[in-house]
């Protein structure tokens, strides 16, 4: 049996179809896991949209109808709306759903469903699936980027372990690469590899704009990869940063060691210790998957 027959749900529900959350939605109609599709939208005049879309059988702005009688609910609104979200459909879910999220946060979320959800006979397991592009928006939407991408669950001591296995398999079918953690863990990894280069990348790119704007124009390739990240959404990157401050703020700490240990061999001419610091960051970027 393939592993995409193993899972069969007659409907499923997007609540918030971005660029995520969209891309799931057709990555589920593709691997045929389900039978309907329906989103929840925050406005109204997108719904002709998502109708529009082959991938989408049902739009609403009514959350309580768009939850009610899904087998699967995947949150994919900012962190915020996330935890706001969950008490009410906590309420709404039927008997035997599964309700996960995309949030790139999950202490704040799991503690939140760990309440919500005790006793129900819905279940929740917090995710974070690790794919994405710094462009947003339903239109820019594919299942291809969920290929070969990390995705991170988070159960915790409440999680039921029938409804673990089974989201496991639905982010495995959809093509990610499942990696279990609590998540207070999770926070501590996603602040190193995720939220950190956000911020070197955003400081790098201010800095440059700052020292030469009117000749940004030159740079070449270099430039663009490294800082390709930056151009992300602000307001929801304000948003994931202050909720994991406690984990950023040492990391900035250490990395501002690094540059000034960077500055002090330039400084002096040692080119030593130049040499070292670029072959460590040579080796450690070896360590990344260019496939991935």
């Amino acid at each position: 049996m393939a592993q995409e027959d193993s899972i069969k749900l007659h409907r499923a529900t997007i609540v918030g179809p971005g660029l995520l959350g969209a891309s799931i939605a057709i990555g589920l109609k593709e691997k045929e896991m389900i039978q309907e599709l329906w989103v929840w939208l925050r406005n109204e005049s997108k719904i002709k949209d998502c109708i529009g879309e082959d991938w989408c059988d049902y739009a609403t702005i009514n959350l309580k109808e768009a939850i009610q009688g899904s087998d699967l609910v995947v949150l994919c609104t900012p962190i915020e709306t996330i935890v706001k979200h969950i008490n009410l459909v906590s309420e709404w879910a039927k008997p035997g759903c599964i309700v996960t999220d995309v949030g790139s946060l999950k202490k704040r979320i799991c503690e939140e469903a760990e309440n919500r959800f005790k006793g129900k006979q819905s279940f929740f397991t917090g995710s974070h699936p690790m794919a994405g592009s710094e462009k947003s928006g339903m239109r820019y939407a594919d299942s291809k980027i969920l290929q070969n991408k990390s995705c991170i669950i988070t159960p915790t001591a409440i999680t039921d372990s029938v409804s673990l296995n089974k989201l496991e398999k639905i982010w495995e079918v959809l093509g990610f690469r499942v990696t279990k953690m609590n998540p207070d863990k999770h926070d501590q990894v996603v602040g190193c590899i995720s939220h950190l280069p956000h911020i070197m990348a955003t400081v790098l790119m201010n800095t440059v704009h700052n020292s030469c704007p009117q000749q940004m124009e030159l740079s070449g390739d270099g430039l663009k990869d490294t800082t390709r990240i930056a151009a992300g959404n602000p307001k929801l990157w304000e948003q994931i940063l202050l909720g994991n401050k406690d984990n950023l703020v040492s990391l900035i700490e250490e990395a501002q060691t690094h540059l000034q240990e960077f500055k002090e061999a330039i400084a002096s001419n040692n080119g030593e210790k130049v040499t070292e610091s670029l072959m460590q960051g040579q080796e450690a970027r070896q360590c990344l998957n260019d496939d991935r």
